[in-house]
């Protein structure tokens, strides 16, 4: 681990020399924490982070989690997200002082009360990307049928519009510039674009989202200069993009990744010209619905960047010449148990819960689970089973064991909502799909199906032994080309084992 560190280290002190007329520093933080990072930002020394963790086979539903870290990486807390945020798509920003988040279809919007530690709903986010005493700028992306920036004049009320998609905008010398991913655009008088036909209006973009407001975008340049556009970028492979833009020192810079590295550098006859270079360590980026927070007029912003590597990211700070780069190595890793280790556990749980099933309780189930470390991925929406039909019972509790590289064991319980008592449990031996896949890799899954259908018959024939010695033969067997049910009914309880080409099933609930 201290290897990796230092050769990144290394790798950062041989990039080119550091300009003088910015500081540029470097750091290396390790943090455990399960997920991938959603929008970070970093403020008042802290990091505030999204984590989406996986929902493994459960895609229809969202599973965010929220974290401020110290300057140290050590989490300070862990925030509830509320139901609204439990989305794909939201900012996160900071204005007046305050962190916010917007979540992107429906201008969802909720303050961090960090006294308290919660998110708390406040009016539906507006579409405000600076503003200052002459202007207010908006700006809404139309997807497909591009985006549009307004400037709004504050003393005539009139608004100019622009083809500008999602920019991060900065002032200098009276002038804004608008940075988009791949273009700088220069604006000496807003009054000089197009005036709108169709202005920004809070009412259609944000409040009247039963009719959702679509127009088509703005292409137009017209009353802006093009200090600088990069033309040659396919489309589906894109080698360059400019992440930010910011002023220091009464300049502009830019920091901006081409196909060889990510660089910081000027404009200088519309020709982007580098003075700093960080050697292929980092790709820094903006998601694409995460566009408020580079902008809201602070002298400082943060950019998130990607490395090669999938646990190890990290922030860019930027504050006028003060240019900081945090970079964190994720070693956190679901635990891989082995095929013998999980059978012996499934076997004594199994005749754990077989032999209390009566009074078994969510408390207990829980204990078992976290004394193997499981990964709890409890969903956030509503889940239920055909078998629990007319019984009042809660969404269930889910844990997640790794078995090998390529099976995972659910274990899932469902539990009644005011004793907690357990109603019904379900092993469920599926693909594991918590692990990166190349395209390589997917590839050779889809054709090695044949391969899963054996280890999957393979476990059920474990399991069914297993069973007939422990019950007996089952009472009910039935069985086709495709899959196999057997079941056994003993002291009011129903064991269930069931095999198909994509998973295997043991279920225990009571009549």
């Amino acid at each position: 681990m201290k290897t990796v560190i230092h050769i990144i280290i290394l790798t950062f002190i041989t990039a080119s020399c550091q300009p003088q007329e910015l500081n540029v520093n470097i750091k290396n933080v390790e943090i455990n924490i399960p997920g991938s990072p959603g929008p970070w930002l970093k403020y008042n020394d802290n990091f505030y982070c999204y984590f989406k963790t996986d929902n493994d086979k459960f895609s229809s539903g969202s599973n965010h989690q929220f974290y401020i870290l110290d300057k140290d990486g050590k989490i300070k807390s862990q925030i509830d997200v509320p139901k609204k945020l439990q989305t794909f798509y939201y900012d996160l920003y900071i204005k007046n002082d305050t962190i916010f988040t917007t979540e992107y279809y429906d201008h969802n919007s909720f303050y961090l009360d960090q006294t308290n530690n919660t998110w708390i709903e406040t009016k539906k986010g507006i579409d405000l990307y600076y503003d200052d005493k002459d202007y207010s700028v908006y700006s809404l992306d139309f997807g497909e049928w591009g985006g549009v920036t307004w400037f709004k004049d504050k003393q005539t009320g009139k608004q100019y519009e622009i083809g500008a998609t999602s920019p991060v905008i900065n002032k200098l010398n009276n002038h804004y510039y608008l940075t988009t991913g791949i273009s700088v655009l220069k604006i000496k008088d807003p009054t000089e674009l197009d005036e709108s036909k169709e202005p920004y209006d809070y009412k259609k973009a944000v409040a009247d989202l039963e009719n959702s407001y679509r127009r088509e975008g703005n292409y137009s340049t017209n009353g802006a200069e093009v200090i600088f556009e990069y033309k040659d970028n396919d489309y589906f492979n894109p080698t360059f993009s400019i992440a930010t833009s910011f002023i220091s020192n009464e300049k502009l810079y830019h920091l901006y990744k081409d196909s060889i590295s990510t660089k910081i550098g000027t404009i200088e006859n519309k020709t982007l010209v580098p003075f700093y270079e960080f050697k292929y360590i980092i790709r820094p980026f903006q998601w694409n619905y995460d566009t408020r927070n580079p902008i809201q007029n602070n002298n400082f912003q943060s950019v998130q960047f990607r490395t090669d590597k999938d646990s190890v990211y990290g922030i860019i700070e930027i504050n006028k010449n003060d240019f900081k780069v945090t970079q964190f190595n994720n070693i956190y890793k679901e635990p891989v148990f082995g095929e013998n280790e999980m059978n012996e556990w499934v076997e004594n749980t199994f005749d754990n819960y077989y032999s209390n099933f009566s009074s078994l309780t969510l408390n207990q189930i829980d204990k078992v689970e976290q004394e193997i470390n499981a990964t709890d991925i409890t969903q956030k929406h509503k889940i239920s089973t055909y078998r629990l039909d007319g019984r009042d019972v809660n969404t269930p509790r889910i844990y997640r064991k790794i078995e090998s590289k390529e099976l995972r064991l659910l274990t899932i319980y469902y539990y009644s909502k005011d004793e907690k008592k357990i109603e019904l449990v379900k092993f469920e031996w599926g693909k594991n799909r918590n692990k990166n896949q190349s395209i390589k890799d997917v590839v050779a899954s889809m054709n090695n199906s044949k391969m899963e259908e054996t280890l999957y018959k393979q476990k059920f024939d474990w399991i069914s032994d297993y069973l007939k010695g422990k019950l007996g033969e089952p009472n009910d067997l039935q069985t086709d080309k495709n899959s196999t049910e057997q079941k056994w009914k003993k002291n009011n309880k129903i064991i269930v084992l069931e095999y198909s080409k994509r998973d295997v099933e043991l279920t225990i609930y009571s009549e």
